[in-house]
């Protein structure tokens, strides 16, 4: 109950008060929660620790522990800032997404809907993927996000509704997977995230150089599917935002359908990674990634 109230308060700022003064709310609300959130913390740094040893053997850039803890302190932040901006949702408009937003490479989207087979659109929890899907749908693409469930069900239908008033469609994780096949038969476009483990068992592949189950669903989806697959990203940059795809590429014609799934989901999480390594305090994941449940090769 309590959750609802929040949630629903915050929905009703975003809506009645200037920006600037959310972006405010949103740095004093991140502070605070940096501060006496010790768990969520934890997690995030050492998250963020990985990144940093990962990138260090990628690029002998070194790091020091006081990098790590404004980075650190930075994704706070930012996730209170998607939180801010999906609160606005409404106000956006095809003026402000002009204005606010540079978009690179959407032309892969056509090209995969020109297959007539639909796409599926690969994201991750960096920078702001709620907007990127309702971005698209206000560009006019027909877009299906397939959404985690809160566990408030009240929470879960008010960003359902937030999410519908731009015109963008939700299968929530658990629900009857013909509705996900339906989609992509109607030549929608199907984003999904690939990041994080959570109603399937995933695979564990070599990820920040440490073995981490990750989704097998959108590489299995795309190759018996034949939908194109692509990957896209909506990045805060300072009070604008960059939103680029990248094209996934396709495996050998020869390969089995194993062979075939396991070249998309190493394709696709070496592009996450990239993303995550060029903005790792954007990676809003707040509880070990690197534990994850038990998994199937």
């Amino acid at each position: 109950m309590l959750n609802t109230i929040i949630y629903n308060f915050c929905c009703f700022l975003g809506i009645h008060l200037p920006l600037p003064f959310l972006y405010f709310i949103a740095r004093l609300t991140a502070f605070i929660r940096y501060l006496f959130l010790r768990e969520s913390r934890k997690n995030v740094i050492e998250n963020l620790r990985i990144v940093l040893e990962y990138k260090k053997t990628k690029t002998d850039v070194s790091y020091t522990e006081k990098e790590l803890l404004k980075l650190s302190r930075k994704t706070f932040y930012s996730f209170a800032r998607c939180l801010t901006d999906f609160s606005y949702v409404p106000k956006w408009t095809l003026d402000r997404v002009r204005k606010k937003v540079k978009i690179e490479n959407i032309e892969f989207l056509d090209e995969g809907l020109s297959g007539g087979k639909g796409v599926i659109a690969l994201t991750a929890h960096v920078g702001n993927w709620e907007l990127a899907g309702i971005v698209s749908s206000m560009l006019g693409y027909r877009v299906t996000a397939v959404a985690i469930p809160y566990l408030n069900p009240a929470v879960t239908n008010l960003y359902i509704k937030r999410r519908n008033t731009k015109g963008l469609e939700v299968i929530l994780t658990g629900s009857n997977p013909k509705n996900i096949l339906k989609a992509l038969k109607e030549n929608r476009i199907l984003a999904v995230l690939g990041d994080r483990v959570f109603t399937e068992k995933g695979t564990k592949i070599p990820f920040m150089g440490v073995e981490t189950a990750i989704p097998r669903g959108p590489a299995t989806l795309a190759v018996r599917t034949g939908a194109m697959f692509v990957a896209g990203f909506f990045i805060m940059e300072g009070e604008n935002y960059r939103f680029f795809f990248k094209k996934i590429p396709s495996p050998p014609s020869d390969f089995a359908e194993d062979e075939k799934i396991n070249f998309l989901l190493l394709k696709g999480a070496e592009i996450i990674e990239k993303v995550i390594l060029d903005y790792p305090d954007q990676w809003l994941t707040f509880t070990p990634l690197f534990n994850p449940p038990t998994e199937t090769g």
